[in-house]
């Protein structure tokens, strides 16, 4: 997903203006907006607590969690539907802003670090003892650690191979079987591929550490601290993203989700400097942002009190403990899926991204899987243990959930881009009043000249941003300072 130049950038109140509820002659009675959808959801599910009383922050936190319980289940986990269709969950996240980033880092990430570091933990004990039994004689071993590996062995490839040196025929059921997961692979997988979750800080060392990816699926961490940093990870985090990351000497692919934390706020230059140029990855992610850009979730006054779901950190550490187990568990090689009659809301959800588009380009393909993904994990928090008594949620206000994290996203790219427009047409203002100084009035055609970088287009917006502040006056199509009171010698305030 590329950005638009600055001269195409919209500002911020272009953005807000698909994002406001309908006037009230327009809004039903009895059917809430989008917005006010939103502010039933998160106080359902008590998001201002979770962002310590900022709502927006909280709002991020409870999406980063469904979409992480979401991005570490087992490859093949969908939505499906009673006749079998399937649609795929997960989705890459980029959390900027200080607040958002640690309270995500803190409520969401930290837990899942601690179960990757607790199965290394088992792994070494496993690894110790083993070194111990080899040790001894076979007759007094307690365990034989290369036979429980062996147990691991694809039994289809050792019964095509004994099939082929009885008869010299192949069977083509047993073919046909090579092309399933083998029975035994977890098992092997939970010794020399146990990383579920995956972060480093430097490139060569991620791409190393991701060829030990669990069953070749990985939830990626990265810490962004620079737009530097950024580019030198885009080739690893693009091919995690695609699912074209090939690793050991069978060329295994590995795909996975992203989900990046940049508490300095560095999007931001990322996006005013033409992001997507030097590092393409962070713009194919939903941004989870501290920005008051806005829109900002609507009050929905209901028939009666909003009973919350409790105890929402836990239910996400009892589910994504359950979600762990599921993926860990090697006897188990099918995938976890919900029941789910996803095809109209998907194609909704299509129609809307596609409106979007000229605000976010590419952003039907990058969030694509969010709507789904999002059901899915609201679901496993709500139904990891059972809510309290007159506890209500309703899929629609999921879906209008997701809408206002794509045009939150939309509207601080708006304020990125827009910012920096008006920062570079102060920069320039004051620049051009120095150039005017004690000359007779210009055309444009001749201050580009005086400014040899400057084009026609921006001189232009320069002055008639200088005019609308009062410091310059055109007459026969020529400039010149308004009066003595703009000498450059003074400061000079412009109102951005």
């Amino acid at each position: 997903m590329k950005n638009q130049q600055l001269a195409t950038a919209k500002p911020p109140s272009a953005a807000l203006a698909v994002a406001q509820p309908s006037s009230p002659k327009e809004a039903s009675v009895t059917k809430p907006s989008d917005l006010q959808r939103v502010g039933r959801l998160l106080e359902a599910f008590d998001a201002s607590a979770l962002g310590e009383g900022d709502l927006a922050a909280g709002a991020n936190v409870l999406a980063a969690m469904a979409i992480s319980l979401a991005n570490v289940q087992r490859p093949g986990t969908c939505l499906m539907t009673t006749d079998g269709a399937g649609l795929a969950v997960g989705t890459s996240l980029l959390v900027s802003g200080s607040h958002s980033s640690s309270l995500v880092g803190e409520r969401v990430l930290s837990g899942l670090a601690d179960r990757q570091n607790n199965l290394a933990s088992h792994l070494r004990e496993w690894c110790r003892s083993s070194e111990i039994e080899m040790a001894k004689s076979p007759n007094v071993r307690t365990f034989n650690p290369v036979e429980i590996l062996e147990a691991g062995t694809s039994p289809a490839l050792l019964d095509l191979h004994k099939d082929a040196r009885m008869s010299g025929l192949l069977d083509l059921k047993l073919c046909d079987a090579l092309m399933y997961p083998p029975g035994g692979q977890g098992k092997r997988d939970l010794h020399n591929r146990p990383l579920v979750y995956v972060t480093a800080g430097k490139p060569a060392v991620l791409a190393k550490n991701l060829e030990h990816s669990h069953l070749g699926r990985a939830y990626v961490h990265l810490a962004i601290h620079d737009a530097a940093a950024c580019s030198r990870f885009e080739e690893c985090c693009t091919a995690v993203m695609d699912g074209s990351l090939a690793v050991g000497p069978l060329s295994e692919t590995i795909r996975g989700s992203v989900i990046a934390t940049d508490p300095f706020e560095t999007l931001n230059e990322i996006v005013r400097t033409g992001g997507g140029k030097a590092a393409s990855w962070p713009t194919r992610t939903l941004w989870l942002t501290d920005s008051a850009a806005g829109p900002e979730p609507g009050e929905f006054t209901a028939a009666k009190t909003t009973v919350k779901l409790d105890r929402i950190q836990a239910r996400y550490n009892a589910a994504m403990d359950t979600a762990w187990v599921g993926r860990l568990d090697y006897q188990d090689t099918a995938s976890k899926d919900e029941q789910c009659d996803w095809q109209l809301m998907q194609a909704k959800w299509i129609s809307f991204l596609k409106s979007m588009e000229a605000e976010l380009p590419g952003i039907t393909g990058t969030a694509r899987p969010l709507l789904a993904t999002l059901v899915f994990g609201f679901r496993k928090l709500m139904r990891i243990a059972k809510p309290a008594a007159g506890f209500e949620w309703f899929q629609a206000d999921i879906a209008a959930f997701a809408r206002w994290l794509v045009r939150r996203m939309a509207n601080a790219r708006a304020a990125m881009l827009h910012t920096e427009h008006l920062a570079r047409l102060q920069r320039l203002g004051a620049s051009m009043i120095h150039k005017l100084v004690g000359r007779a009035p210009m055309t444009v055609r001749e201050l580009t000249r005086v400014f040899s970088r400057l084009s026609a287009g921006e001189c232009h917006d320069v002055l008639f941003h200088l005019q609308a502040q009062g410091a310059v006056t055109c007459f026969n199509q020529k400039w010149c300072l308004a009066s003595p009171a703009s000498n450059p010698l003074q400061p000079l305030t412009l109102n951005v």
